[in-house]
């Protein structure tokens, strides 16, 4: 058998039930789905929130010794030494039940474990990435690991398990009572169940040690740890056998149970000039048949989406709503799949046909020219996922245009990453998303 991933049990730090007893009023989101108005909300929620650790505020006045990340640092030491986090007193692993609604109003169920995951480089195939990453992110969650030597938030991962053997595992876990069950303000039901028995961790990690690990949602996490992992074994001088940093915190759920939770995230676009927006949507007719939506406002925009959802996929298709008029649309490729032609964009056909890349190169950068030397160089180009962006229209009065993408399918991505490329960033949302502040790894006390 090739070992492929290596899986490992760790030291939990939770927050004691006896001084914090509702969870619901700590925990949080992954940092980047939480708005300015979220944050200041989880801020004021619980003076022990999360979000102080994973997504501090900025300060007037923050210096390169004073700062969100030294306030995280210096909140999550003194919460241990007040006894309000405990860490484990043996290493584990959680096993995560949720119970949520999908956005059709479906039942569904997902199971994962929270285990620390060896941290490889993405050439070494062990752990797939399927998404594009940006620069800033990177570098505010590196400042944050530095200042706290800590995962404050799992990366989310799937694996394949055809014959649902980690899961049968899974359930005689459940049968005892969970550690701990909180409803989110989602209406997610959490409930965990935490597991020192040798014989089920060591099952567990050998089912996970012979399957590739697909990163669902944290690729920017994730390559922070491994450029913080570097950092410290030059600054340890390559120490001998393996480290804290040497592995990072992950939710690891079966692939099948995230099919049909995977969102799409649409662009909304701001600072488009003047001449551009007149021309919307006209400029679009010559790679696509534009076809506007008979009706404004909220029945307009479900024409579209019922349109969009019946269109086939033969060709791509997006949904198009320009705020100036209330009007919506629909464009559809002249082309079929592939519409981006490989002098266009050197990637797979795979990666060619889908419809975020053709929106990202074809629509925002070719015809728009939101790029460097473009016409609309200075636009901005905001992402949104499917769950928030209905609020998110009436919100915003100073969005020009906004494209809507359907949603990819598993299959794209996994036929996109057999392929050896990724996704465009911002393709995917996979909901629900772990939460953070079940349980937090110290990388500090070795493993």
């Amino acid at each position: 058998m090739v070992k492929l991933a290596d899986v490992i049990p760790f030291r939990g730090i939770r927050y004691n039930r006896e001084i914090v007893p509702d969870l619901a009023e700590v925990v949080i989101p992954p940092y980047d789905v939480i708005t300015p108005q979220a944050q200041k909300d989880f801020y004021e929620r619980n003076k022990h929130n999360a979000v102080r650790l994973d997504f501090g505020v900025t300060a007037e006045g923050d210096t390169e010794t004073e700062n969100r990340y030294t306030r995280a640092a210096g909140a999550l030491d003194q919460w241990l030494q007040e006894g309000i986090m405990v860490q484990d007193p043996e290493p584990a692993i959680y096993c995560l039940r949720e119970e949520y609604l999908t956005l059709q109003e479906k039942a569904a169920v997902r199971d994962a474990v929270i285990a620390a995951v060896r941290l490889t480089d993405f050439s070494e195939g062990r752990i797939i990435p399927h998404e594009e990453t940006s620069g800033a992110p990177k570098q505010d969650r590196l400042k944050l690991m530095e200042a706290t030597e800590a995962n404050l938030s799992p990366i989310f991962c799937l694996y394949h398990d055809p014959e649902h053997a980690v899961t049968e595992i899974l359930q005689k876990i459940r049968e005892g009572e969970p550690d701990l069950m909180l409803t989110d303000e989602r209406g997610t039901r959490h409930s965990l169940w935490k597991t020192s028995d040798p014989e089920a961790i060591s099952a567990i990690c050998e089912l996970l040690a012979s399957r590739e690990i697909l990163i669902a949602d944290g690729h920017h996490r994730y390559e922070t740890a491994l450029a913080y992992r570097e950092q410290r074994r030059s600054a340890d001088k390559s120490p001998e056998g393996d480290q804290p940093y040497d592995f990072v915190m992950a939710y690891l759920a079966e692939i099948d149970s995230a099919r049909e939770s995977i969102l799409p995230i649409h662009r909304f676009i701001y600072g488009l000039s003047w001449d551009t927006v007149a021309e919307l949507p006209g400029l679009f007719e010559e790679k696509f048949e534009v076809r506007t939506m008979p009706e404004t406002g909220a029945r307009g925009r479900q024409i579209m989406m019922s349109a969009m959802s019946s269109a086939g996929q033969d060709h791509n298709v997006f949904g198009l709503r320009l705020p100036g008029d209330d009007s919506y649309h629909i464009l559809l490729g002249r082309d079929p799949r592939p519409m981006l032609t490989e002098q266009q964009n050197g990637h797979s056909d795979a990666y060619r046909s889908l419809d975020v890349a053709v929106l990202d190169h074809l629509i925002l950068t070719d015809i728009l020219e939101i790029s460097p030397g473009g016409i609309n160089e200075d636009a901005a180009v905001e992402f949104v996922a499917q769950s928030r962006a209905e609020a998110a229209e009436t919100d915003n009065r100073e969005v020009q245009a906004i494209f809507y993408v359907r949603a990819p399918s598993m299959e794209d991505i996994s036929t996109v990453t057999a392929s050896g490329y990724r996704m465009p960033r911002k393709s995917t949302f996979f909901y629900p998303k772990p939460l953070t502040g079940l349980v937090f790894r110290s990388l500090k006390n070795g493993l």
